[in-house]
């Protein structure tokens, strides 16, 4: 029988199987090749991605949890090498019945993903796992249970502190996406990078594109430069402003830029398309 861990976390019992400082350098990958049982990922340092089904970007301040069963492979970015604190380890329901009834396996914890934390609670975690793995690495030779009673407090103030800054699921990957589509649409002016955007807002560019092309029929940068020639269309048609001001107001540095892409969009040039607009309009 299996149980899911809502609020009844008093009679929780836990086994650890290994707790494991991961120092990585760069260019490290690895996979999760303990499958079958819980594990928490703690990073302290650096950035780096998760991979599931889906592309997760990760950094410092995060923790994973991987339920039974969840294959994963992990990767470092080469500038920044992830450090991280690992967990792994089994769960169960200790029921009591006026007399202990038979411990009930957890099959997956109420817990999110992937969540990151605010530097207070980031701070706080940090040191507390940091504490669980001395404290395992001191129970290899004095046999005591401590390691087990410290992850027994982190599970319950998981499961009954306030919900993190930010969580990421399906609806949190969503929301990436939609504060990266609302920048393109309010800040296209500006010189903007989908990779960067990426990086700010913990999703993989890969996964964005595919986000963007699920939603709008474009990828981001197709996207982009979708919003700046509605806008460029927009100024001359109904302002005077010289066609290098346009092109400025609309994200493009160089007006031969711009005018190459305007013809690309529109099958004229921005001259052009102005006059030929205009005496549409008159008519």
């Amino acid at each position: 029988m299996v149980a899911d861990l809502g609020h009844a976390t008093k009679h929780l019992v836990v086994h650890i199987h290994l707790i494991l400082d991961k120092l990585t350098y760069p260019g490290w990958k690895d996979i999760r090749n303990l499958v079958n049982v819980h594990s928490f990922y703690w990073i302290h340092e650096g950035r780096g991605t998760f991979l599931t089904n889906t592309e997760y970007r990760v950094q410092a301040g995060m923790l994973a949890y991987l339920r039974p069963g969840l294959e994963m492979s992990m990767r470092s970015d080469p500038e920044a090498p992830l450090r991280m604190t690992m967990v792994l380890f089994d769960c169960a329901e200790l029921v009591y019945e006026a007399v202990w009834k038979d411990a009930m396996p957890i099959g997956k914890l109420n817990l999110p993903f992937l969540s990151q934390y605010g530097d207070t609670q980031a701070e706080e975690f940090d040191a507390w796992f940091r504490e669980i793995n001395q404290s395992w690495t001191a129970r290899i030779a004095d046999g005591s249970s401590v390691p087990e009673s410290q992850l027994q407090l982190l599970l319950n103030k998981l499961q009954h502190s306030k919900a993190p800054d930010w969580n990421i699921g399906e609806s949190g990957v969503f929301a990436s996406y939609e504060k990266i589509k609302h920048t393109l649409e309010s800040s296209y002016k500006e010189n903007l990078r989908i990779e960067q955007l990426a990086k700010t807002h913990n999703i993989s560019p890969s996964y964005l594109r595919k986000m963007f092309l699920k939603h709008t029929g474009m990828g981001p940068k197709q996207y982009l430069d979708h919003i700046r020639n509605r806008q460029a269309c927009g100024y001359l048609v109904f302002t005077d402003y010289p066609i290098n001001q346009v092109a400025k107001l609309c994200g493009y540095f160089e007006e031969y830029h711009f005018s190459k892409m305007f013809k690309q969009h529109n099958g004229m040039s921005p001259s052009h398309y102005r006059i030929t607009k205009r005496a549409e309009t008159a008519q």
